[in-house]
């Protein structure tokens, strides 16, 4: 009796465990990013396995839906009810997403070294490096194991301008399925 109330705590702390890293992972943030020298601020939904941003550029709102284990990306154009579906490595798709295409510059055999820890914005992180052919620095990401996603990445290959994204004001959120999903209604273009 006394062995199987044991195992049965082992278990209940394993799954408490399992439940709190994953209420960490799931947060929403303020995101300014900077492509080509033109600031940008986004708000980041992030439930580790997909991740949404909210924009608004011009009095046009945006939200760019990314559903990792899939490879598929929304954009979604709420005044127009439309939706561009595209994949995670389209030109569209890392042109508005910074951590897509720090992935796309390591998939195409980029060196990811691992730095040491630094602490960003108040965030725990590991600093890395990503270097592509000939040993050229690309990337800096500064990545929170807390939250799996970068709380800073700042790109060395800009020839336009500074392109970089930082994540501040992290809190937690509960996601709902509505926020990955698109509303009815919006006509839906392949891409």
């Amino acid at each position: 009796m006394k062995r199987l109330r044991n195992i049965n705590l082992v278990v209940y702390i394993s799954i408490l465990s399992v439940l709190s890293t994953q209420a960490f992972s799931q947060f929403e943030a303020k995101m300014q990013f900077t492509l080509s020298g033109i600031e940008k601020d986004f708000k980041v939904f992030s439930d580790e396995n997909r991740y949404r941003y909210e924009f608004n550029e011009d009095g046009q709102e945006g939200i760019i839906i990314v559903l990792n284990e899939s490879k598929k990306v929304f954009i979604l154009m709420p005044q127009q009810k439309m939706a561009m579906k595209t994949n995670t490595t389209s030109q569209m798709s890392m042109g508005n997403d910074p951590v897509k295409l720090y992935e796309y510059h390591l998939g195409l055999g980029g060196t990811e070294k691992e730095i040491g820890h630094e602490t960003m914005n108040g965030y725990d992180c590991i600093k890395k490096e990503l270097y592509g052919e000939s040993n050229q620095l690309l990337y800096t990401m500064w990545y929170s194991d807390k939250y799996s996603f970068p709380i800073k990445i700042v790109s060395h290959i800009d020839v336009a301008g500074s392109t970089n994204m930082e994540l501040k004001d992290i809190t937690s959120w509960t996601p709902d399925e509505a926020s990955f999903e698109i509303p009815e209604g919006y006509t839906i273009m392949e891409m």
